[in-house]
């Protein structure tokens, strides 16, 4: 298994000996077959394959397909090569990488760490989803869906039109230049030298490691970190005689910089921090730096932080500072978090008992199965909602309040029914590219204030991972409220988000920030039938619109697009729960169907469906309503201008029928039961 050769040896195939993998290379027949095959340019193509050891003869199909076709292709798996300068050399190394999606790549750091690199070195992907029934979600799902071409593999079998399909787009890509430290696979060799990590005897929570030249930016974390009463260690791997070790640390925090790449002992490090799984919270620690060579893969995705000095460090960000940001950063990675397998563990445990549950009610077992073959290749498609004038009679003032951070503690975790980190269905998410950041806080902070719960990447929303931060806002959000500007459209990071955002299914409210501002057409597409405003300044939000403030008519508009959206399900597990969430959904519609009851119910303060199992998912007024002879008539908790406006408050849904009642005493209203 892993990089080498598949089963049939390849005819003539120089091998190196020292060398990390073996590659698949043209043999003379293999070029004659080939004479059918499209024509490549001159220059070769170089193909890297990525899957996980589960697909690994699928991946070998495909590489023999290629290489008939003049390509030279590798494999990179979980497992193989273990050395981290190989498996960064090869994604440098390749023109194209092509990933073969399943649950178990989804679920392995090594395969995503991977995906994740070429992302940042912006390799050409081509994304083949390998099983019918799972949707990749979280940063395989955007990055995929970014794609320059993905497919569906059915019978996980590899035929001659798939191959001459991969051909023909490999073929029209660009021999992009790589990195001066990129070394021909053949030659390179494993790395994998016998040096020991740091292996102390003290231990501590957090470890900030370090060289000599990055010495006086680590001393400066220690210090702040010290003063906040933090249990932290400091080590400078330039010295003799480790203190501390990362086998005992919770949290590592590498200074980096180029003596730290180049050093063996720093490399031997992070294999162990990344073998054991530490959060890792990087601190780079030379202006204009940028690794080229194995730590861009160690770090590929990381909220990472640019510490020079101290002047640069506590320069004001608006209402915070690069150390706070580190500091919180670190606070939130030393939370403990259950593994991905302790977590479907305790939800099979409990899944296995309402299956119990449920094999007592019914009068056969097993239930009839629904097929759950999905089109993973369709994009969902949003609710559009047709919104009213906005209109106020009488007076409607807006005043803004501003929200600082400088205290700002770590927001807590968010728990499920079994007491593990979950997602959550949230109002919105704000994609925006970072030149627009003073309109974004500040429209931010005015949703805040009206009770729209909000992802915002500098308000604690971006932690660990940025791609699967970013993804799971954008899985989580009803809504995508887009600050559209040139530089939006030039962004790789921003079109990722917004091409995501139209894969899953999500409505769109669009602010443009600057005037004429060119998009593609399926951009446009996109966006239509969605409200569109052209707010250049924050004083175009304070402009009425029929009597009601501009930033009024986008916030109600966000809140009443976002309701009448469905729930937005993440298939986020492993195959056998895949299967147990299954038997459990069919099993509660067999009950429903023995005993002639309808399952769902229609909730009657947002008109979604839901039945007696589901949790939370609607909103509720937690104030009330008041105006309509001296000022505008609205909800005081939240503005909304309607009377049954949606909620501002999460709640249970309900089937009841709801009364508009006045308080005779205040003369307010609120809906009874709320």
């Amino acid at each position: 298994m892993g990089c080498g050769p598949s089963n049939n040896g390849v005819v003539n195939a120089q091998v190196n000996s020292n060398a990390a993998f073996t590659p698949m290379l043209p043999s003379t027949q293999q070029q004659k077959r080939a004479s059918n095959a499209p024509k490549t340019p001159s220059a070769v193509k170089n193909v890297l394959i990525t899957c996980h050891t589960n697909q690994q003869n699928i991946a070998e199909q495909l590489q023999r397909g290629l290489v008939n076709h003049n390509f030279t292709c590798y494999i990179l798996t979980e497992t193989t090569p273990q050395s981290i300068v190989a498996r960064a050399n090869l994604i440098r190394w390749c023109d194209v990488f092509i990933v073969l999606i399943s649950r178990s790549y989804q679920q392995t750091f090594f395969c995503m760490e991977t995906i994740n690199y070429a992302k940042d070195v912006r390799k050409s992907i081509i994304a083949i989803l390998t099983e019918s029934n799972f949707q990749p979600y979280g940063a395989l799902g955007a990055i995929s869906a970014t794609a320059i071409r993905s497919m569906i593999l059915t019978n996980n079998a590899i035929s001659e039109d798939v191959i001459t399909e991969l051909s023909n787009v490999i073929s029209t890509q660009t021999n992009k230049k790589n990195s001066k430290n990129v070394v021909d696979p053949e030659k390179i060799e494993y790395n994998n030298n016998n040096d020991d990590f740091i292996d102390g005897i003290n231990q501590c929570t957090i470890l900030i490691c370090t060289v000599d030249d990055g010495s006086t930016v680590g001393k400066l974390v220690y210090d702040d970190f010290v003063t906040k009463n933090l249990n932290v260690g400091f080590e400078n791997l330039s010295k003799a005689d480790p203190k501390f070790s990362v086998r005992k640390c919770t949290v590592f925090v590498p200074i980096l910089s180029p003596q730290f790449e180049q050093t063996s002992i720093c490399r031997s490090t992070f294999e162990e921090v990344r073998r054991l799984r530490k959060p890792i919270v990087p601190v780079i620690a030379i202006k204009n730096w940028k690794s080229e060579d194995w730590l861009g893969l160690t770090i590929a995705g990381c909220t990472f932080f640019r510490i020079s000095d101290k002047e640069n460090a506590y320069k004001p960000f608006y209402d915070s500072n690069r150390m706070t940001d580190l500091r919180v950063e670190v606070e939130v990675a030393c939370r403990p978090i259950p593994s991905q397998a302790e977590r479907e563990q305790a939800e099979m445990k409990v899944l296995k008992a309402k299956i119990e549950e449920c094999k007592s009610k019914l009068r056969t077992w097993p239930p009839p199965r629904k097929p759950r073959t999905m089109n993973s290749m369709a994009d969902r498609q949003p609710v559009r909602v047709t919104l009213e004038e906005p209109s106020a009679k009488l007076r409607f003032a807006h005043i803004h309040h501003t929200i600082t951070r400088m205290d700002m503690k770590a927001p807590p975790p968010m728990l499920d029914e079994y007491g593990l980190p979950k997602r959550r269905g949230i109002d919105c998410m704000i994609s925006y590219q970072w030149d627009s950041q003073e309109l974004v806080r500040k429209v931010y902070e005015d949703m805040s204030m009206r009770e729209i719960d909000t992802w915002f990447d500098i308000w604690g929303s971006m932690q660990g991972n940025t791609n699967e931060a970013m993804a799971t806002g954008v899985e989580c959000a009803k809504v995508l409220l887009v600050f559209l500007s040139k530089a939006y459209i030039e962004s790789s990071n921003c079109q990722m988000e917004f091409r995501y955002a139209v894969k899953r299914g999500k409505a769109f409210v669009i602010i443009r920030t600057e005037p004429n501002i060119q998009m593609e057409k399926w951009m446009l597409e996109t966006i239509q039938g969605f409200p569109q405003y052209d707010i250049f300044s924050y004083s175009a939000l304070e402009t009425l619109i029929n009597g009601v403030p501009t930033i009024d008519v986008i916030i109600q508009a966000v809140r009443k697009i976002a309701q009448a959206q469905p729930p937005d399900i993440v298939d986020d597990c492993s195959k056998e729960l895949f299967e147990l969430r299954c038997l459990l959904d069919d099993a509660r519609d067999t009950i429903s169907a023995e005993t002639g009851q309808s399952r769902y119910k229609t909730c009657t303060r947002c008109n979604q469906q839901f039945d007696e199992y589901t949790k939370g998912g609607c909103k509720n007024h937690r104030a009330y309503y008041v105006g309509g002879n001296i000022i505008e008539g609205r909800w005081v908790c939240c503005r909304q201008q309607e009377k049954d406006s949606p909620g501002c408050d999460p709640c249970d849904h309900t089937d009841i029928v709801r009364v508009f009642t006045q308080d005779p005493s205040y003369g307010t209203w609120t809906w009874q039961p709320s």
